[in-house]
């Protein structure tokens, strides 16, 4: 399901808000910095960017980098928040834009940083288990499918959860008709 990019005011922007298209003053611009990510290494710059509702931080990445000036007003499309330490980002991303303005944005509010405001970020799922990883199982011997799961005796996925010692993953649940080398 596709939704429409939507006209947002830097006020209005919250954890949750994708699709963003929005006008913005570029206020300043960050240092440059270097990062690992899961993606390689990456150049990153960030840049508060202001309406007349508020102001954020703007994140750009690599070939971004240097497209824009101090002063410059910038028309975002299909933007979406991320959050970075507990703090709200505008960012582009590979669907949308970053295009210079033919308007100049005048009025802006520099008072209101909503990437001031602390945002709690829901925990990430610890991942375990899989093939033959470690595990936590409360007992007997750990490791293959379904070992991050400890007790009880119940289908998953096509997978047997462990057994009355909590070991034993990685046996194939019977009615699984995938094939696989699982017990049949």
């Amino acid at each position: 399901m596709e939704t429409t990019p939507t006209d947002f005011n830097v006020k209005d922007l919250n954890e949750n808000s994708k699709n963003v298209n929005a006008t913005l003053k570029v206020i300043e611009i960050g240092e440059v910095k270097d990062i690992q990510s899961k993606f390689g290494d990456k150049r990153v710059c960030e840049v508060k960017v202001a309406d007349s509702t508020g102001c954020i931080l703007l994140s750009l990445w690599d070939d971004q980098i240097g497209k824009i000036a101090v002063g410059d007003t910038i028309t975002i499309q299909n933007g979406y928040i991320s959050i970075v330490r507990n703090s709200m980002r505008l960012n582009i991303g590979k669907y949308g834009k970053m295009l210079l303005s033919e308007e100049p944005l005048t009025e802006v509010n520099t008072e209101l940083n909503v990437s001031d405001k602390h945002v709690e970020q829901p925990e990430r799922p610890q991942r375990s288990g899989g093939y033959g990883g470690g595990g936590r199982s409360s007992g007997g011997s750990g490791g293959g499918y379904g070992s991050m799961y400890s007790s009880g005796e119940r289908s998953f996925g096509g997978f047997r959860r462990g057994g009355s010692g909590g070991g034993g993953g990685g046996r194939r649940d019977s009615r699984d008709k995938k094939g696989g080398r699982g017990r049949r």
